[in-house]
């Protein structure tokens, strides 16, 4: 069986859960208080019975227990008796056993006795008649129970009616209060949900708000913070793909169009299908590398060994490694990505010497890749960086202009950088979260 359909019905099933066990415990707690209480009135009433009685018993000097003149008919209205000894003097009229009650009672002193199984109910009490020091009789009072009990009965009724009520008022108030408390909820969330869909740099910031609420509004912010992270890394993406497609496809369209444009010899036909294959592969490699930066982002944090994963690249010769370096908190997969357009961009630009340098500092693992070449010019360290940016085009080197940013994103995207020193000499720093 389902639960209410919304979190507000829920609260206040809860409250009246709640209400419901507090009330059937103070229900118990106040029926056995009323019990108690109801059987000391019962006690007392017995007891002060009982002593009236005995202002109408006559004790002579041999002992002898009578009753005064004129006192019968009140002490036998009164459910009394007198006994000598265990001889009824005094006896009020009723059945057998309530007589019988009453003689087993003949002989104590101050006792109370209950009989829950007659018809009524009886409680009895005993008092004790002394001359010359020692009992010679008892008085013996005897009450019904069934107004007492009626009276807890109709006390309990009236107390349980009154819950009932106490449980439809605390439902109506419970769910009242949850539906005021949580329309801000459902406010921020549906506002959350338009911004999302609509323009995502607004935020709902610092107000003030009760603490619950400015959680609730941090966390929205942050998710519509990460929202247009991915959409701008997505737009980024599309203006890259724009961007660096438009060369090669411009080249192949022309070679397309020229090739169709009027008869061909055979030598023109191959070097333009020659042409057509190298923007085909420039693409490939574009559309390549920019697919990859998206998956590594999506991909999530790792754990790989950077001085395995930097001799695989570089050859076991090229790099140097301190001692005790640690695991990086980045998938080897994506670290050879990174790693890959640092190595071959060293060796397309540097002269004899490559090398890759690991260390590691308290909070991460630093690689310093390095080369003899000319290196960065100053002032264009973060140039570099720019996708499809080339700062000589007419170098006569192959390449899009992609790896470098490739790399750099998918540094910061395991939580760590990428930067570049000037020249002379290429020096790349990559730094890497540990493990």
């Amino acid at each position: 069986m389902r639960g209410p359909a919304t979190l507000r019905d829920r609260l206040a099933l809860s409250a009246v859960v709640a209400a419901t066990a507090a009330v059937l415990v103070l229900t118990a707690l106040f029926a056995v208080l009323l019990e108690r209480r109801l059987d000391r009135e019962a006690e007392d009433v017995l007891r002060t019975r009982a002593a009236a009685a005995t202002a109408t018993v006559e004790i002579s000097e041999a002992g002898v227990v009578s009753v005064a003149s004129n006192s019968d008919g009140v002490v036998l209205d009164a459910g009394i008796w007198i006994f000598q000894g265990t001889r009824a003097i005094v006896r009020a009229r009723g059945p057998l056993r309530l007589q019988a009650g009453a003689e087993a009672l003949a002989g104590t002193t101050n006792r109370i006795v209950r009989d829950e199984g007659a018809e009524p109910s009886t409680a009895y009490a005993s008092l004790a008649l002394r001359s010359g020091g020692k009992q010679v009789g008892t008085v013996v009072a005897a009450i019904s129970l069934d107004p007492c009990q009626r009276a807890a009965r109709v006390t309990l009724t009236s107390f349980l009616g009154l819950g009932a009520v106490l449980l439809i008022l605390v439902y109506l108030v419970a769910r009242t209060v949850a539906q005021r408390a949580l329309k801000p909820v459902a406010v921020m969330t549906r506002q959350a949900g338009e911004w999302s869909a609509q323009n995502t740099s607004l935020r709902f910031g610092q107000l003030d708000r009760p603490g619950e609420l400015e959680e609730l509004a941090g966390n929205l912010d942050a998710l519509l913070d990460r929202l247009s992270a991915v959409l701008r890394r997505e737009q980024q993406l599309s203006a890259e793909l724009s961007h660096e497609l438009r060369t090669p496809l411009a080249g192949i369209t022309a070679e397309a169009e020229l090739y169709a444009a009027r008869p061909r010899s055979a030598q023109d036909g191959e070097r333009a299908m020659a042409a057509v294959m190298v923007g085909a592969r420039r693409m490939e490699r574009i559309l390549d590398s920019l697919l990859a930066a998206a998956r590594a982002e999506s991909a999530g944090r790792g754990r790989c060994d950077v001085v395995a994963v930097a001799r695989s690249l570089a050859g076991a010769d090229q790099v140097q490694a301190a001692t005790g370096v640690p695991f990086a908190g980045v998938s080897p997969d994506v670290l050879e990505r990174l790693l890959g357009p640092l190595i071959d961009n060293a060796r397309r630009y540097g002269g004899d010497t490559v090398r890759v340098e690991v260390r590691a500092t308290p909070d991460a693992v630093i690689l310093d890749v390095l080369d003899d070449g000319p290196g960065v010019p100053s002032g264009a360290e973060e140039e570099v960086f720019e996708p499809g940016r080339r700062l000589q085009p007419a170098d006569g080197h192959d390449g899009a202009g992609l790896g470098l940013p490739l790399a750099r994103r998918l540094a910061e995207a395991a939580g760590g950088g990428l930067s570049c020193s000037a020249g002379p000499g290429g020096r790349f720093v990559v730094q890497l979260p540990r493990a």
